[in-house]
């Protein structure tokens, strides 16, 4: 049985989560199976009731068991969730492989916001604490390709809401000015079609064009989140990494 190192500087409830994650991708743990309760988990690893807490909360973020009240934690279905490691590319990066090729972006709105309760829980922030908001349509050969909603936990990068974001890569930015590299992802997609009349005008499509949606949470190397964003993708996308 795998365990916990207590002097690790890796934080326990990482380690735990990292654990119940392998036994479920190794199959000792099927989609349906309910997890072990809290209580079960804090005597068999000898921790905190809260560091137990704080990694199914972690599973159940990243798309790999829900929570039923008065039921339990249940081990989903994550074959259609993808995950991103060592080193995630951005728009940027990802469209321009293989070639030079001309990339803009429109910037609709951008602001520093109390957001909604939803991104509030992606990016881990207490209620009442700030991100930045980013909206913006991004073009490949002037082309309208995607329509972005993009949030960031303000605390880490302040100021960032005086870059122009036109020509400038969002991870470029990060890195360069705030030392900060996106590490790993986890990005859900889906069929979908425009929501609103400001996405069917920006990405000059009809109203029930089919798009491709992604829901992508970004994180550091120490599993610390940085970047939430839903994304509508119009017409071919291709991932290599």
């Amino acid at each position: 049985m795998a365990t916990l190192e207590k002097n690790s500087p890796i934080p326990l409830y990482y380690q735990l989560y990292t654990i119940l994650l392998n036994r479920i991708k190794m199959g000792e743990l099927q989609p349906g199976d309910m997890l072990p309760t809290e209580v079960s988990l804090v005597e068999e690893y000898n921790v905190s009731r809260a560091t137990v807490r704080q990694a199914i909360l972690d599973l159940a973020r990243n798309g790999y068991v829900v929570r039923e009240k008065s039921k339990g934690t249940f081990v989903k279905d994550f074959s259609n969730t993808v995950g991103y490691k060592d080193r995630v590319k951005g728009f940027t990066a990802i469209s321009s492989q293989g070639g030079t090729i001309p990339l803009t972006s429109k910037v609709l709105e951008k602001a520093v916001v109390i957001p909604p309760k939803p991104v509030r829980e992606a990016l881990q922030l207490k209620e009442g604490e700030r991100a930045f908001y980013l909206r913006r349509i991004r073009y490949i050969r002037d082309e309208a390709n995607t329509f972005v909603e993009d949030w960031l936990p303000y605390k880490i990068c302040e100021g960032i809401e005086q870059e122009h974001f036109t020509n400038a890569s969002m991870y470029q930015i990060l890195e360069e000015r705030y030392g900060i590299i996106p590490h790993h992802a986890v990005r859900t997609f889906e069929c979908s079609c425009a929501d609103t009349e400001e996405q069917i005008r920006e990405l000059e499509i009809r109203k029930h064009t089919a798009l491709l949606r992604c829901e992508s949470k970004v994180y550091d190397a120490s599993d610390a989140p940085i970047e939430y964003y839903i994304a509508l993708i119009n017409g071919k996308y291709t991932v290599q990494e």
